[in-house]
């Protein structure tokens, strides 16, 4: 696995969505994580994600207290 420099963090920010929801987001491709004990926050911003064109991937995962969901955004060429 490769750390993240200051070039991918441009390319690809972590994005803190609110207070309790994170987004490791590319051009294309997305990981929206967030604690378990959040989840009307953690849908909220994947409900927001899917209006603005994101879509969900494949069902939900959990690991070490925080759930995590993938989607990608298909490009319009």
């Amino acid at each position: 696995m490769v750390k993240n420099d200051k070039s991918q963090d441009k390319l690809n920010p972590n994005n803190q969505f609110n207070q309790h929801v994170s987004i490791n987001k590319g051009q294309n491709y997305c990981v929206v994580s967030c604690s378990k004990h959040r989840m009307p926050d953690f849908i909220d911003v994947i409900d927001e994600m899917t209006i603005k064109g994101w879509e969900i991937t494949s069902g939900i995962t959990s690991d070490d207290g925080l759930v995590f969901q993938t989607l990608i955004k298909l490009s319009k060429n």
